[in-house]
């Protein structure tokens, strides 16, 4: 009887090598049939293994086992009336030699019995066999994959085929060739026999199978097929190996890329601790101490420099590098009474710190603070302090204060006049009087914006200048300052007219407020100003000099394009008559405001209520109740990216919210407006 098996490896000899194993007999007693070829799929991310179907031949005469033939070659089988030898047939026994069928001899059948099959006919009927995939019959040397019957002259023959399928395994590299990821399936060896069976005139072959699942992967292979694929390192050998001791389906990473270690950005640890003073809990707080100020004491530490950490670059399983974002340090402006010692800053005097952020750049000093207990009068005279001040009493008529802090007064205000840089919290009302905070820091937020337009069309006169001696062949040795000069002045006129307005812009601002400004900005101006301004300036020799200028200016600009972190505000609890404004933000936190105006660059919060005058806030502004039943006329300012909320809204009441404009003709509550996605005012 003959033997087949089908084999699946990686290479067509493996293959044949496992079938010789498994037949148990030499490579000249079989005929090998190449069914698959290896090769890869998926665009050579999947491996397909190689595939051979192994017939074993009897040494003594027996002939070849017909293999089953395609429709074409069927068709030419016939055409050149080829005969095909099929195997030797099995002796078909007489009539007299089969053995008694319990009384049925006169009915032609057929049965199976140990491993072969045994026919008994009558002049009546013929007995007929249905295949099985697994056990290939051949009538006369032809394959049977239909029932047929059997004559008595026809000579059968029965095929066991074993099956032995590899195990295998494909490997897959995912998350950007960072891992190799291996996907592995046992093999199995099935073992197949011919099923005992009785007589019957309708015979159906059956096969009995015993399967034994196989894993005879070596963790070379493994290896050798990851170097094909480019990856020779980070191999994890525990999983390699464990791979080749698995018997069921599994997923496993063998090899692992160096992942990137991001750096740490440069920081600033700060050491003190603010106090704000929360108008909400006034009931609970004793005014002696509100609006505690941190105060530091002469060499204390106020913050320490924490350096950056540069990263490490990772690398891929194929090699390739994998960069790191670049670490950024903090920039650090020393103020007044302030000193670096190695990474730690020290106060130089008892005072207020005072640390301001803008993006990377942080500025910080420590501010004395002038404590005056009593009232400002005509007495005591007007009060301008460069850092806090503490006001104990009232501020009478006709009298200042300023200070390039924050100002606290725990008292009223008459018709006076408060300027601060930081902060104004008023404990008392505020009557016919102006109050302004952070002026300072809207005018370097305009110089901010000043100097980001002006260095964006520096850069572009640089790179058209660059570009200029490339077309022409020529260097800038080729031209003396004042053609330079004159060349940059031509492309202005020419194409960057815009220029000269916004420079002019820029300096007369700076000029304006050299006295506040610290000296990177008068530097700066002063710089464009030789350059498009004074007629008589030479001191730009060369290219690279505009160069310098125009690098000096990117710098200053990506310092202050982050704005600041401090949050200016102004807090009173009641104002009447009066202007307040704030760079940050406003907060009315007890009766409200009557004929006042305020305006703010943030939000405006007024707890109580709003009647007459105007209110402009670009963000948020939130009424408890606006107007009032007598007419009077009450403006609300918002931009089209804002909202307004009111709790009552008193007809006669005005809001615009960007261009859009609504009077309230009757009373109206809970009022929330703002622009709908079509543009439209929306009150809520």
């Amino acid at each position: 009887m003959k033997k087949v098996v089908t084999v699946q490896a990686n290479t067509v000899e493996e293959a044949i090598q496992q079938a010789l194993i498994m037949l148990e007999v030499p490579l000249e007693q079989v005929q090998v049939e190449v069914l698959t070829n290896p090769g890869r799929r998926l665009m050579g991310l999947r491996k397909a293994l190689a595939e051979v179907k192994v017939t074993s031949v009897d040494q003594v005469g027996e002939p070849p086992i017909a293999r089953e033939l395609s429709k074409i070659e069927e068709l030419a089988s016939l055409l050149d009336d080829v005969d095909l030898n099929g195997p030797q047939a099995v002796n078909r026994p007489a009539k007299k030699e089969i053995p008694d069928m319990n009384n049925q001899s006169d009915v032609s059948a057929a049965r199976i019995q140990e491993g072969k099959i045994q026919f008994q006919f009558n002049d009546n009927s013929l007995p007929s066999i249905i295949p099985n995939e697994n056990a290939l019959l051949y009538v006369n040397g032809e394959l049977c994959t239909q029932p047929i019957s059997i004559q008595p002259e026809d000579q059968v023959t029965l095929t066991i085929c074993d099956e032995v399928v590899a195990p295998k395994f494909t490997i897959q590299l995912i998350e950007k060739n960072m891992i190799a990821l291996l996907s592995f399936t046992p093999g199995k060896r099935i073992k197949r026999s011919l099923a005992n069976t009785a007589w019957s005139p309708r015979l159906a072959i059956r096969v009995d199978e015993v399967t034994e699942v196989t894993n005879d992967i070596k963790p070379q292979q493994i290896v050798d097929e990851l170097k094909v694929m480019g990856v020779q390192q980070g191999l994890v050998f525990p999983a390699i190996k464990k791979a080749t001791e698995v018997d069921k389906p599994y997923e496993l990473i063998v090899a692992k890329g160096t992942l990137p270690v991001e750096g740490t950005d440069g920081d600033l640890e700060v050491h003190v601790r603010y106090e704000a003073f929360d108008p909400n809990s006034e009931e609970k707080v004793d005014f002696r101490e509100m609006n505690a100020i941190t105060n530091v004491k002469e060499g204390q530490v106020i913050a320490t420099h924490v350096l950056p950490v540069e990263g490490t670059a990772g690398r891929s399983l194929l090699g390739h590098k994998i960069p790191v974002k670049p670490v950024r340090d903090v920039i650090l402006r020393l103020g007044k009474n302030v000193e670096q010692v190695d990474r730690d800053l020290v106060a130089l005097i008892s005072g207020k710190p005072v640390i301001v952020w803008r993006d990377r750049l942080v500025e910080i000093e420590v501010n004395s603070e002038f404590n005056h207990p009593g009232e400002v009068s005509l007495e005591s005279g007007n009060i301008r302090f460069e850092g806090d001040v503490r006001i104990g009493g009232n501020i009478l008529p006709s009298m200042f204060v300023g200070a390039t802090g924050s100002i606290f007064v725990g008292g009223s205000i008459t018709k006076a006049t408060i300027h601060a840089m930081k902060s104004v919290m008023v404990r008392g009302n505020v009557l016919s009087s102006t109050i302004s905070v952070g002026k300072q820091e809207a005018a370097i937020n305009e110089l901010a914006r000043l100097i980001k337009e002006v260095t964006h069309l520096l850069v572009q006169i640089k790179e058209a200048v660059d570009q200029i001696f490339i077309i022409r062949g020529q260097g800038e040795a080729d031209l003396n300052p004042s053609e330079l000069k004159r060349l940059i002045q031509l492309l202005m006129e020419k194409r960057y007219a815009q220029l000269e307005d916004l420079n002019k812009q820029f300096i007369q601002k700076v000029r304006s407020q050299k006295a506040t400004l610290d000296e990177e900005w008068t530097n700066v101006a002063d710089s464009l100003y030789d350059i498009f301004i004074n007629p008589i300036n030479e001191d730009m020799q060369n290219l690279e000099e505009f160069g310098r200028v125009v690098e000096e200016a990117q710098i200053l600009a990506q310092l202050y394009d982050g704005g600041s972190s401090l949050q200016t505000k102004l807090s009173v609890p009641y104002a009447i008559n009066s202007t307040l404004y704030s760079n940050g933000h406003i907060e009315v936190y007890s009766k409200g405001v009557y004929h006042c105006n305020l305006s703010a660059e943030q939000t405006i919060k007024i707890n109580g209520v709003c009647r007459g005058g105007e209110i402009s806030a670009p963000f948020e502004i939130v009424l408890q109740e606006s107007g009032s039943k007598n007419p009077v006329k009450t403006v609300i300012r918002t931009s089209a990216e804002g909202c307004i909320k009111i709790g009552r809204a008193f007809a006669g009441t005005e809001i615009y919210v960007g261009i859009r404009k609504h009077v309230f003709t009757k009373d109206g509550t809970n009022i929330t407006a703002r622009l709908n996605a079509e543009g439209e005012l929306d009150l809520g």
